[in-house]
């Protein structure tokens, strides 16, 4: 088997290409870092949002003949953001990494797909729920992927190849690491919110939850790249928090987020 994966030089891209590799795969690994080639892997240095970085890559791939068996939508960007206060370059950013970038990797690298390959694209747990505040501009970034994913595998399936998305809770990667501690950085600089984000802080770290292992869910991308009748969606490790918050009304969530984050009960 022969597949793409993007973010592939650490965090859950590595742990996936680690785990096809351990059994006897061909892995084209693809990150903005570059990354060292071993025996069954081969590493490009590219931009997921650039046309022609990935241009060449794909060229590459289709002057060496290659079919690819699986395409596997891994990079991914997360900010803690104020929706009205925060630069917008860097808020683009997130959406032209978390959606963009997949759509472009996935219209780029099609004509290299196999006739009956499959595209995997991980989203998140949040892409199913109302987004937390703070947490909002990430939410809608994986939202509008999982929705980009089920138009992508309405089209697909016309033709017999196969879209799958996971949904992940939190994962032990450098990106999951550095969240609490950006929610922390957004208590430093927000105007407008400063006790909420405090408190937002604090009550992101107790109720987080312990993150699984990078290899856990690339475990589960294996297993869906793989079978034969494969889910349409697979979800890994959701916070129950999240799933009991989601089960409220709209209105009832505010009132009860905003609540949360007037009072000190976390610190």
């Amino acid at each position: 088997m022969r597949v793409l994966i993007t973010g592939a030089a650490s965090g859950i891209g590595r742990a996936v290409a680690d785990g096809f590799l351990a059994r006897g795969h061909v892995v084209y690994g693809i990150d903005r870092l570059p990354v060292a080639e071993k025996e069954g892997f081969f590493g490009f240095a590219a931009d997921i949002t650039d046309e022609n970085s990935l241009g060449q890559v794909a060229r590459h791939l289709q002057q060496q003949d290659v079919k690819l068996d699986a395409i596997i939508n891994i990079a991914g960007k997360h900010i803690m953001a104020s929706l009205v206060e925060s630069d917008f370059a860097q808020m683009k950013q997130v959406i032209d990494v978390n959606l963009c970038g997949a759509m472009l990797v996935n219209r780029v690298f099609h004509p290299c797909l196999s006739e009956k390959g499959r595209i995997i694209i991980v989203t998140s747990e949040v892409a199913a729920f109302d987004p937390m505040p703070f947490n909002g501009l990430y939410n809608v970034s994986k939202t509008a992927l999982d929705c980009y994913a089920q138009a992508l595998r309405q089209e697909l399936n016309l033709i017999g190849q196969k879209v799958i998305t996971i949904r992940p809770g939190a994962v032990e990667t450098p990106l999951s690491a550095g969240s609490v501690k950006a929610t922390a950085d957004l208590a430093e600089h927000t105007v407008l919110y400063q006790q909420q984000a405090r408190n937002f802080s604090a009550l992101a770290a107790k109720f987080m939850g312990k993150p699984m292992k990078a290899e856990a869910l690339a475990s589960l991308i294996y297993r869906a790249t793989v079978a034969k009748r494969p889910k349409l969606i697979y979800h890994r490790h959701r916070n129950p928090g999240l799933v009991m918050l989601n089960w409220l009304p709209k209105r009832t969530q505010c009132a009860l987020i905003k609540w949360l984050l007037k009072m000190n009960i976390f610190h």
